[in-house]
């Protein structure tokens, strides 16, 4: 895993390093600047190619991110390059290391401005705000931010872009749009989050001396995966057989809505389960058999109630199965609802619960608070709503849930009780109490119908396979990432389908 910081965390890290450890700030502050200056001297080679001039202008501002900037400025004179400095802000609030650096620097031929002059520049390297910046950057500032930008120049951030808040992505009233940023020891949420990953450019991780130790025990709160998918894949025994790799009872479909039943179990097969029963309305049974004659099937008859066979029949499947999925496609009904109901009075098995699941829970308070009491003695219920279902499950309004995605999802795993992967273009995964998943693979092309069924029909996968339910989520929602990034790269158009997504999976 990659840990994936906030502001206050990574100060704290900083200071561990330099109190606890003993490596100086100086020590920390050159090294930052090396990696930078090494990254600007990449991008120089490559507008050389081009016959453009050679020619850098370090932003900085009066805390150590200033700092940093002034002393790439010196590194790169030292290395024959014309540099310049644009120090801005007021020179009281200078802080000693960056003193120390325009002290040294007054010994090299480079020019200091108190604005962004009006020169051509090859590369802007943005080093006006760090992680520490909590106020929106308004007059002279963000007037120069807004001049970064206009500048036609390749631009590289120091750790994070001006004006993007390193916790939640947003723009502080305005930020540099950085080309390039130099993420110093780790990435930060507000890289990965929108729409700072829009302002972040590549991200490149540089190596400062602030590591895992200067964690002193600790742990950051929020985790990203980027191994190659078929890490997080169970591994399959040589002598296994089909009950030796899991069974599936998944609830779905509808009789408008066969393909959302047929979508997660073909997903659920392709993610590795040896067996899925499907249970579904009478009235798509032969659709199902012949989209996918590999499922076993269960049936009842009508949407508005079990028969006491049928609910029997549903029991007994229960008792086979090794986890249950309910709701893709499954419509809003009692039969429906009575599924969800006995399903969540069985406290040891494994669930997870989308589309109408969530829709029937968020109406029912008994559901809900059944959910939170077996989820007292066994969290292994997951539940995977996108922004609107999310809104729905905290009674809230859905501009108020997008306006807060990690905040939302945190909240409803605590008052559920449950595992929560809220679905956006940055799904986050919580388990209330511990640290929180953020995915950052995927691509906005799978932002198509079905592409939530497919990921239902993974994580019950790795659930069936002996995965635990918080590891099975947080490697679905991954693996169903990197699935639609396979998919992207072979596909044309502007769009996936769930299906493509399917197909991806076999490509990873």
């Amino acid at each position: 895993m990659e840990y994936l910081v906030t502001g206050s965390e990574m100060r704290a890290y900083d200071n561990n390093t330099i109190h606890q450890i003993g490596i100086p700030a100086l020590v920390l502050m050159e090294r930052a600047a090396l990696a930078v200056s090494e990254n600007v001297e990449a991008a120089l080679r490559k507008s050389a190619a081009t016959g453009q001039m050679g020619k850098v202008l370090c932003v900085c501002g009066t805390g150590n991110n200033g700092g940093d900037g002034v002393c790439v400025a010196r590194l790169l004179a030292e290395k024959g390059i014309l540099a310049e400095v644009a120090l801005l802000g007021e020179q009281k609030r200078l802080t000693e290391e960056t003193k120390h650096q325009l002290s040294i620097l007054s010994h090299y031929a480079v020019p200091i401005y108190q604005n962004v002059p009006e020169g051509t520049y090859d590369v802007v390297v943005d080093a006006l705000f760090g992680t520490g910046l909590t106020r929106e950057i308004t007059g002279k500032l963000r007037e120069a931010v807004e001049k970064i930008n206009r500048k036609p120049a390749y631009r590289i951030a120091v750790d994070i872009p001006s004006g993007i808040n390193a916790d939640t992505g947003g723009v502080m009233g305005a930020a540099v749009k950085a080309d390039k940023t130099v993420a110093l020891a780790f990435r930060k949420r507000g890289h990965c989050l929108y729409p700072g990953a829009l302002y972040a450019g590549e991200i490149v991780i540089a190596d400062i001396g602030i590591t895992k130790q200067s964690f002193l025990g600790g742990q950051p709160g929020m985790y990203t995966y980027t191994k190659a998918p078929a890490a997080y894949l169970k591994r399959r025994r040589a002598d296994g057989n089909k009950g030796t790799f899991g069974k599936l009872l998944l609830v779905a479909g509808s009789e408008k809505m066969a393909g959302a039943a047929l979508l997660a179990a073909r997903s659920a097969y392709k993610a590795g389960a040896g067996m899925v029963k499907l249970v579904i309305p009478e009235k798509i049974r032969e659709i199902v058999q012949k989209g996918l004659p590999e499922a076993l099937i269960q049936t009842y008859e009508s949407p508005h109630t079990l028969t006491e066979e049928e609910e029997k029949l549903f029991a007994e499947n229960m008792k086979w199965a090794d986890a249950a999925a309910i709701g893709c496609g499954m419509t809003v009904c009692e039969s429906g609802r009575r599924m969800l109901a006995l399903a969540a009075a069985q406290e040891t098995l494994p669930l997870v619960i989308d589309a109408d699941g969530l829709n029937i829970l968020a109406d029912e308070e008994s559901l809900g608070k059944l959910l939170k009491d077996r989820n007292r003695q066994e969290k292994n219920v997951v539940l995977t709503p996108h922004m609107g279902e999310l809104a729905r499950l905290l009674h809230k309004p859905i501009a108020e849930v997008v306006a807060a995605e990690i905040e939302s999802t945190i909240q409803a795993a605590k008052e559920t009780g449950c595992i929560v992967a809220g679905k956006s273009a940055r799904t986050c995964v919580c388990s209330f109490g511990e640290p929180l998943f953020l995915n950052t693979a995927g691509n906005d092309k799978m932002a198509t119908a079905g592409s939530g069924d497919v990921l239902t029909g993974m994580i019950a996968a790795l659930m069936v396979q002996g995965m635990q339910p918080k590891e099975a989520a947080c490697g679905g929602v991954y693996l169903h990432a990197c699935a639609g990034d396979a998919a992207a790269e072979k596909a044309g158009g502007a769009c996936l389908t769930a299906t493509d997504i399917i197909e991806g999976f076999c490509a990873i």
